[in-house]
């Protein structure tokens, strides 16, 4: 969870980045990739780490099976089954929420590169109209490009739906039949 809110804190740190003056942009950058590689690292050593306690644990189950009686070995494979299967069915279902947060992260991210294209927009829709006025264009110009700004929207939104769509039913068709 913490190595999570790590590689979502450095991605924000990476736009924030982006938005700095050029001559600063660069040392945050290295900064930032440097955090990244001691994230990667961390996270691998974590993982290695995970790894050597799963085994222990396994050579230490095996060990009991051994030594024990014909039934508590019979009670212990099914013990041992009944937690594998739980061990798999855990690891699919945090697979499944990795998938869902990376999907809600990059959704995010796109909604936010959405807010500022809007505010560019609205900053040049704003000069464009001062322009016109004092060029004297005319009413009916402005307000055609107006309603091709309003179809534009719908076109995004309508984009956004079926995407949604899209996703959603790729879910269904491949995380819930294969699960």
């Amino acid at each position: 969870m913490v190595a999570r809110d790590l590689g979502n804190r450095i991605r924000v740190l990476e736009m924030l980045a982006q938005q700095e003056a050029p001559g600063r942009r660069q040392m945050w950058i290295g900064r930032i990739e440097g955090l990244a590689d001691n994230h990667r690292s961390l996270e691998n050593s974590l993982a290695t780490l995970e790894s050597t306690h799963q085994k222990l644990h396994r050579r230490q189950k095996m060990r009991s099976e051994l030594f024990g009686t014909a039934e508590e070995r019979a009670a212990s494979r099914a013990q041992y089954n009944a937690y594998q299967t739980y061990q798999r069915n855990n690891e699919s279902l945090n697979n499944s929420h990795r998938e869902a947060d990376r999907i809600l992260e990059t959704g995010r991210a796109a909604l936010e590169n959405l807010r500022t294209q809007g505010s560019l927009l609205k900053s040049a829709h704003r000069k464009v109209l001062d322009v016109a006025n004092t060029l004297g264009l005319s009413n009916s110009l402005i307000k055609m490009i107006e309603r091709r700004e309003n179809v534009d929207k719908i076109i995004v939104f309508a984009g956004m739906f079926i995407s949604l769509v899209i996703l959603f039913l790729l879910y269904y068709f491949f995380v819930r039949k294969s699960g």
